[in-house]
């Protein structure tokens, strides 16, 4: 299936980057992406480094395709569920299996519920903070 890969106007972009863009955004590499283009794969990496307005153009782009990934993934959601449930309420037992073992309701031991009391919340995200804190000033990155 094709993307739809149109940009909002980008003024600031010429013809040339606007066709990088497009390249770029329905997953093309540098490389092939300049060179459908017409322009060295050079100058797409200093686009990439240096041209604020390219890179912004860019982001916007990969934004919007992120967002409409996610709302046709929220509807797929949906058509699963009900294919799910379908599967389930027919008696199809390796479904139910699944689902169960995906809920964490087969592992043996209660899924791990977290602190009801405000106070006690607000102690292990603290606790948490300064142990971040000390890992930090320690150098380590863990």
């Amino acid at each position: 299936m094709q993307r739809n890969t149109t940009l909002e106007p980008a003024s600031e972009l010429s013809p040339t980057q606007l066709q990088v863009l497009s390249s770029l955004l329905t997953g093309r590499t540098v490389t092939n992406a300049a060179a459908a283009a017409k322009v060295d794969r050079t100058t797409v990496h200093r686009w990439l480094k240096d041209d604020f307005e390219f890179i912004a153009a860019l982001n916007r782009g990969r934004k919007q395709l992120r967002q409409e990934t996610e709302a046709r993934l929220l509807n797929l959601a949906i058509k699963a569920t009900k294919t799910i449930e379908k599967a389930i309420t027919g008696g199809d037992i390796t479904v139910s299996l699944v689902v169960l073992k995906g809920l964490g309701l087969l592992s043996g031991s209660s899924p791990v519920v977290g602190p009801e009391d405000a106070q006690e919340l607000r102690d292990q995200v603290e606790r948490e903070r300064q142990q971040s804190s000390f890992m930090r000033a320690l150098g380590g990155g863990f």
